[in-house]
């Protein structure tokens, strides 16, 4: 029963013979290999050993014990044939003081965290956690196939550089990274997603339907509803200066989130604001009418409303005397397509968006890094 426990807590190969440890070193766990034949492993000839030392190994860890070692006799074996002399380890991964299986799972440890946390933990060296982790992180990344997916883009630093990313929309899993926003950087980016795409979930930004187009002809493209109505939020926001002036006594964020808000989620004093304010600004009204129209666009439900309910925004607005409002009709009529299919889906980038805040702490946590494959491996694997 000893035995069993000893090899669950230290998981070995079958074959090896576990033994307690002594009451001098309670962590040190004896381990005796069974006599073998050892092959060359470059001409597959016999080989003899001419050295055998014993040696601990670093092999696991365990709370309110600390590192678990193992003790072994290392053997050093000479080939007969080509004269090739090597260090046998047992298919432990044997490298200074730690065993690959050790390694692996102070890799594991990493995720979430920061390398310095987990090498102050553990009472390890922070430059060999740093070369274990990007050793051995590679393993753990998982591939997938993805059938729909969103794209986004994130900053490096805000206003000067950043990268794009895709994501599986169904298991929140990044799928790849590229610096840059550009067509280029998208397609290149796209073109490492594995699977048949069918669908497709990105903003309005032109570069980003040209890509999905030239890269996947055949998947649906799905525009973000947010920034659909971020369209509108923003007229009303640069429309603000005018309210601030008026009415002084409002906060900025109390005038945007009332007119950015459904009537519906407004109390009554809200809505009665809401509706002083329209009456003393035309320009102001047009803007916060084209807003409700669209969202009462998006509640179609069969492709025939969504059809018209559309074609009757389109028309209503696209040489209305409002400008904003004429010019946000006259971006979203070339995308008339793929507005449908936005209007019948239940998808969107808002998963996307809450990948990116957990990027921007990856970034914040990581004190920067200085090689972007670092970075975007990170990425990978803390998110999904």
């Amino acid at each position: 029963m000893c035995t069993q426990f000893i090899k669950s807590l230290i998981p070995l190969p079958a074959f090896f013979t576990v033994s307690p440890p002594s009451d001098e070193a309670p962590a040190v766990f004896p381990v005796d290999p069974p006599a073998h034949c050892i092959r060359c492993p470059i001409c597959g000839g016999r080989t003899h050993r001419h050295d055998r030392k014993i040696r601990r190994f670093r092999h696991g860890y365990a709370w309110h014990i600390g590192t678990l070692w193992i003790e072994l006799a290392v053997p050093r074996q000479r080939c007969l044939g080509c004269a090739y002399t090597f260090t046998y380890d047992y298919g432990l991964g044997l490298i200074r003081y730690s065993t690959a299986a050790y390694r692996r799972e102070i890799v594991r440890g990493c995720h979430g965290r920061a390398l310095s946390d987990v090498a102050s933990e553990y009472q390890l060296p922070y430059t060999t956690v740093e070369r274990w982790f990007y050793r051995y992180a590679p393993e753990q990344a998982k591939e997938e196939k993805a059938e729909r997916i969103c794209v986004d883009e994130f900053a490096f630093r805000k206003g000067h550089s950043y990268a794009t990313s895709v994501l599986n929309a169904d298991t929140g899993s990044v799928l790849a990274v590229a610096r840059g926003r550009d067509e280029e950087a998208i397609k290149t980016v796209l073109a490492k997603v594995k699977g048949s795409v069918k669908v497709v979930v990105s903003d309005l930004a032109p570069a980003m339907a040209k890509a999905i187009q030239a890269t996947f002809p055949s998947a649906g493209h799905i525009l973000d509803r947010f920034h659909i109505i971020q369209f509108f939020t923003e007229a009303l926001k640069r429309r603000r200066r005018y309210l601030i002036e008026a009415k002084k006594h409002h906060t900025v964020r109390f005038i945007d989130r009332c007119l950015a808000c459904e009537p519906a989620a407004l109390t009554e004093g809200e809505r009665a604001y809401v509706f002083r304010w329209l009456e003393e600004d035309s320009h102001l009204c047009h803007l916060y009418q084209a807003l409700q129209h669209i969202r009462y666009v998006f509640k179609a439900t069969t492709p025939t409303q969504a059809g018209r309910r559309l074609s009757d925004w389109m028309k209503r607005y696209q040489f209305h005397g409002c400008r904003a409002a004429a010019k946000i009709a006259k971006s979203l009529i070339v995308r008339e397509t793929a507005l449908l299919e936005t209007i019948l889906s239940p998808l969107s980038n808002g998963i996307m968006e809450g990948t990116n805040n957990k990027i921007k702490l990856i970034k914040r946590r990581g004190y920067g890094y200085r090689n972007d494959a670092h970075l975007f491996l990170r990425i990978r694997l803390e998110t999904g």
